[in-house]
């Protein structure tokens, strides 16, 4: 099954500690869509990436392929049910490609929070690796995060 990352699961150490087998399929786009930080993880010190549809822009992430059993544990790690909400998204890879995958998004953002310099960092390192483009690297470079 195909997972769409856009958090912190975009940088591979941070996704195989959960997901061990899990291998990288794709950078691909999410369009109509806006990358957000919503909630205070005790895990990040900071707001967490969540999307919303947001006609003209676009999220980028990483697609994964991902085992049934890594998908349980994705979604304790994610607070599914609960937290977050499993949603079907078409995500277009660099070849043009549309692919089907999941995406966890949060289902009652209580409010934005800024995420914190780790979890940016987190972000900014999985976009780099997996080639996400130079405009979105710069985009998350420029999200300032809680002091």
């Amino acid at each position: 099954m195909l997972y769409f990352a856009y958090g912190s699961n975009m940088e591979r150490v941070q996704l195989k500690r959960l997901c061990p087998k899990a291998t990288f399929v794709a950078a691909a786009v999410l369009s109509d869509h806006e990358l957000t930080f919503s909630g205070n993880s005790r895990v990040w010190g900071g707001g967490t990436a969540n999307i919303r549809e947001k006609p003209g822009k676009q999220v980028e992430g990483v697609a994964w392929e991902i085992s049934e059993t890594e998908r349980k544990a994705l979604d304790e790690y994610e607070g599914y049910p609960g937290l977050y909400v499993r949603r079907e998204v078409r995500v277009q890879t660099r070849s043009g490609k549309i692919i089907a995958a999941f995406a966890y998004i949060m289902g009652n953002p209580d409010r934005e929070t800024p995420p914190s310099k780790r979890y940016k960092q987190l972000l900014i390192s999985g976009a780099e690796e997996h080639g996400l483009s130079d405009e979105y690297v710069d985009f998350l470079e420029s999200i300032r995060p809680l002091t």
